[in-house]
Formats: structure tokens, sequence, C-alpha cells
């Protein structure tokens, strides 16, 4: 019996864990089973041609928000072309409505609730020899012999999470390419927060940290880029997360020794690991293991969602925003951790004031990303049950996402979209932080209110009726800059924003609209720093040797009208510079930027003010 496993990821450089988690399950008793990935965005003909090209006896796929719409069309056409195949769901699209999910696609044979492992390889052993009663797999939703559709109305959870094999093989590693490693080191979560799935069941269960330990050895020495822990609350256990961390920060470092209670050896790694965290479960001994990371090693997201305290209390969200924020201004100063903070717009008790302060606020943190997402009214969370309470309307297919409530209406969700794609554009992109600080800073009462304004400028100017090429998106900038500065101050405007370009992108070419100063003498100046033992030293350690020509290939020097570096955020040292409301006066200052030298936090390249 042959069995094709597809995943359908929303983006290419994503990759799904579950289809290796029921391959390697099941494979040893069931036949050749196959793991196929593709994408949303792939055209559905021609993976409908693929997986026929395969000619599977079983087809099975892990249905999400972001698939579901694509899967229902692309089975009804597979049953159609593999009239014989059997077909399987699983995943949290169809785990809690099955029967009504069957009763409407009658091209699906059997659907999976829950945690589909165990069930998964009972169904395939099933379909190959009828040896396993069908009636007996738990969690199990499928037409009977008169065709009847019968489920026993459990939702499927593997308490040994161990007796899952490690889907982190050589073959998986193959697959994957340099697409993001997905990881659970536990599965559920210890709240209860309305709006999560996590909140239809109670309690956390764990892999054992061996296992979590050797499969973290594989992702280094596999040179994974990025592994991502999907773990609802990665802290929600502090001595736990301690071990892993620390375990990570010891193991990532240049060295090859062995591993405690692990086998082999540890190469070293430029891995990035990625995890889900409480911001106020963060303890000083935490905070402490966290300062020796090295640079770009760890990241963080945290989700505030709401500053609302009425809000979190009505959501079952139990946070101490004022701990989350100190706990993210001392991760943000060891200036080695990239922060991710999130907020959800659309949540109980939180109208269009409300909504803003918590903008503001969480705005102030300066995370280096700051996701502003809109609730979703997911099948089977709690907060779904509660719409009529709170008068959400909320869109009737995936990803549910709601229109209005009682205290936002729709107008004013509308708004927030268009500011998020704003938001997107400038701030989550990283690439206009200084010009953002100074213009928000010295010209606007609140982030939110410039954020609203240039929302509105873009608006009119029809620059979000398409997508902007990123050196365009510093012109647009500059248009709106120029109508709300004083005629004095564009030159400043024009100065951090040719420094916040220049720190991002090596071109050397800067966007229309963006003047440079050219000085001829500066050339050979440029050669004659660059000759110096001195200069080579200090600037770019290792490059003896090298010729001067050769070097500048990978450097820029750039004169600007003011001393930019008094303005900016200090990326090197992760400082903020505030910005008062004094004369800022005009002082010639040549800025080196080294190209070969690229902060892993923020992405930006080093720069440093040198005299020439």
């Amino acid at each position: 019996m042959k069995t094709a496993i597809i995943a359908l990821n929303s983006k290419y450089i994503h990759s799904s864990l579950a289809p290796w988690y029921l391959k390697y399950f099941s494979e040893d008793c069931c036949g050749e089973i196959k793991v196929l990935e593709y994408t949303i965005n792939d055209n559905i003909e021609w993976v409908l041609s693929k997986i026929f090209l395969e000619k599977p006896d079983v087809i099975a796929l892990s249905c999400y928000i972001w698939s579901i719409d694509y899967i229902l069309k692309l089975v009804s056409n597979l049953k159609k072309v593999l009239p014989h195949t059997a077909i399987i769901l699983g995943g949290p699209e169809v785990s809690f409505d099955p029967e009504e999910i069957m009763f409407n696609n009658t091209f699906i044979d059997y659907i999976i609730c829950g945690e589909g492992e165990k069930s998964f390889g009972k169904l395939l052993k099933t379909l190959q020899d009828g040896s396993i009663p069908i009636d007996s797999i738990e969690g199990l939703c499928y037409r009977n012999n008169k065709g009847k559709i019968t489920y026993d109305g459990k939702y499927c959870l593997v308490d040994n999470l161990d007796s899952i094999p490690s889907p982190y093989t050589d073959e998986m590693f193959s697959a994957l390419g340099n697409r993001i490693v997905y990881y659970e080191a536990s599965r559920g979560c210890p709240f209860s927060c309305s709006y999560c799935i996590s909140s239809t069941f109670e309690g956390v269960r764990y892999f054992s940290l061996d296992r979590v330990k050797r499969d973290i050895c594989r992702f280094i020495n596999a040179g994974v880029k990025q592994v991502k822990f999907v773990d609802r609350t990665f802290n929600a256990n502090k001595k736990r997360a301690k071990e892993i961390i620390g375990f990570i920060i010891e193991n990532s470092k240049n060295n090859s020794k062995d591993n405690n209670k692990v086998s082999g050896k540890v190469k070293s790694s430029n891995t990035c690991f990625h995890f889900e965290a409480a911001g106020d479960l963060f303890d000083d001994e935490m905070l402490d293991i966290l300062a020796g990371a090295e640079e770009g090693l760890i990241q963080f997201e945290i989700g505030v969602q709401s500053v609302n305290e009425e809000t979190l209390k009505e959501i079952n969200r139990k946070t101490d925003i004022e701990k989350v924020f100190k706990n993210v201004n001392r991760l943000k100063s060891f200036g080695n951790i990239h922060l991710h903070l999130d907020l959800i717009a659309g949540l109980p008790f939180e109208d269009y004031s409300l909504m803003q302060k918590s903008f503001n606020k969480v705005y102030e943190q300066k995370p280096h990303q700051l996701q502003l997402g809109f609730l979703k009214m997911l099948k089977g969370s709690k907060i779904r049950y509660q719409a009529e309470k709170h008068g959400y309307s909320f869109r009737d297919y995936p990803p549910y996402e709601v229109l209005y409530n009682k205290y936002v209406n729709f107008d004013e969700m509308t708004e927030f979209k268009g500011i998020e794609e704003i938001f997107e554009r400038y701030y989550n992109s990283g690439r206009f932080i200084n010009s953002l600080n100074f213009v928000i800073n010295r010209y606007f009462d609140s982030p939110f209110q410039f954020y609203k304004e240039f929302y509105l400028f873009n608006l009119k100017a029809g620059y979000l009726d398409r997508a902007i090429p990123g050196r365009e998106l510093y012109t647009v900038f500059y248009d709106f800059v120029k109508n709300i500065v004083p005629a004095h101050e564009r030159d400043v405007g024009n100065d951090l924003l040719k420094f916040d370009f220049l720190s991002t992108n090596n071109s050397g070419n800067l966007p229309d609209g963006i003047t440079r100063i050219i000085e001829p003498e500066l050339k050979e100046k440029r050669l004659g720093f660059l000759k110096d033992e001195k200069n080579r030293s200090r600037y770019f350690p290792g490059s003896e040797g090298m010729e001067a020509k050769r070097l500048l290939r990978n450097v820029n020097f750039e004169v600007f009208d003011y001393d930019v570096t008094e303005l900016v955020q200090d990326a090197q040292n992760n400082l903020d510079v505030n910005i008062d409301n004094n004369i800022i006066r005009k002082k010639r200052t040549v800025i080196l930027f080294n190209y070969t030298q690229r902060n892993r936090v923020t992405g930006l390249y080093k720069y440093y003010k040198v005299d020439l």
C-alpha cells in the first residue's frame, strides 16, 4: 500500500512538521509512505498532476486556516481522478466539526480529530489488511458500510510524547533545504486564552529533555538556519526552559565538546532559535542566562495582545503588563536577542481609543518587530462561542477574521487594517528605524497619530493599491516628510533616510529624491584611509595584505550635512537617542559603512564616523 502525506504550506520558506510525525510513526507497518510538500501559492492543477502521478492508495492532508479552501478543491478533484484512493483529513480546521465537513464534502472518506499519530497508524493498518476494527480507532470520523457518518466524539491526545519517533532525520533535512524548521518541545498550554484553540483542552505534555537536546544537536550539526519552537508558552515551566536555553547557548559556541547524556559532538553553528514566550515569566536567573547568548542566536515572540486590564480578564489572559515591559527592556538592553511583540485588534471591551493606547504603549518598547494582528474566531475557541455576547460579526470563511463588534465598527477596523500595512512596510521592515524615530518624536504627539496620517497620505496617493518596491518606499516617505517638516529641517530628513538606506542596502545607488553630496577629493582620501594599517586593524580586522581597491568594494564612505550619529538610534550599543526640540545644526560628517559586518539581531550593517 502506498500513502502520500501532503503538506500545503502558506509560503515556500515554511515547512510542515505533521506529515513527518505521521510518516515515521506508521511506516514500519503500513507500506510505503511518502511526504510531498507544496504551498498554497502553487498552481492547483500542477499539484493535482504531481499527486496523481504518484498513484497513491491513500492520500492524507493536515488542514489549517490558510490551507483548508485549497485542500477541499484539491481533494475534490483527486477523488475524481483517483476514485479508489482513500482521502484522510486531519488538523485543527476539521477537528471540531468533522461530521458537518464530511456531510458537505462527500469526497472525504475519513477525518482524524486531534493529535493523529496513533489513530493515523491504526487507520492505515485497517486500510491495508483490516486487522484493526475501524470502530476502535479513537477520534475517527468515517462513513460506515451503510454510508452513515460515524464519529465517537473524541479528540485525540498523545499522552507519552516520546512514543512518537523523532522526525528529524537525514531524509527530512534533505527535503527541507533552507526552509524554517518547526519544533515542539511540548504540547498544550497551561493558560486558557479564549481566542486560542489550546483553550479547548487543559494541561501541558512534554517531550523528554534528553530527546529535546538530541534534536537540538541535530539542528546545529545539520546547519539549520532557523528553528522555530511552536510551544504555545515555551517558558511556562521556568526550570525546563532555562535548561533548554542554557543547552542551546552552550552548544552553539565554537567548540566540539561532548553533550551531557547525548552521544556525538557539536560543531559551531549559525542556527537561530525562535520561541513564543510569556514576557512576565522571565526571572532574573533566566535573564542572566540569556545575557550570555551569542548575537542573533535567540529570538522571542512575546504576546502582549492588549494593555487593557478588563480586556485581558475577559479573554482569560493573566498577564502582568508592567513586568512584561520591564523584562522586554532588559532583554533589549543586552543587544543580542531579537524581540517580536504581538497585539490583537478586535478584542472584547477594547474600543478605538483603547486600541490606540495599546498600540502606543507597546510601540514605546521599540521591539525589533511589532505584529498588529486581527482577532480570528477560530473553530473550537471559547471566544467563538461568545460571539453574541460581544456583538461579533466575522467572516464565515477562513481565517474567520472579525469584521466588527460592540466596541469597534468596521470603519475603524478598516483604518487599522491600512495602518497595519503601512506598519509592515516601514517599521517591521527594519529599514526606516532612525527616520521613523526622528519624525515621530519631533513632529507627532504619538506613534499612532503618525501612522494614521501616513496611512491616509498613502491611501490618497494610491500607494496602497499596489506593491511598492523597497527603494520607492524611501521616496514616498520623504514626500510625506516634506509636507510636515519645516523647510529648514528637510535636509535632516534627507540625511536620516540616506543613513537608513545605506545601513540596509549595499548597492550604493540612492533612491529617487534622496540627495548625495559629491566631493571629488574624497576618492583619493578613501584609498589613503584604507591603506593605513591602523585603520585596517581598527575597522577591518583580518584584512591585512588585502589591496585597498579590493577592500573598497565592500565599503561606502558617505558625506552627510549633519552629524547623523547624534540623531540615530545607536544600534551598535542598542541605545535609543532622545530627540529634543533644540535647533539641529549642520556639521559635515563622513560615515563609513562596512558591508562585511552585519548585526545578526537588527540586520543593519556596521557603521563608523571617520575623520576624512
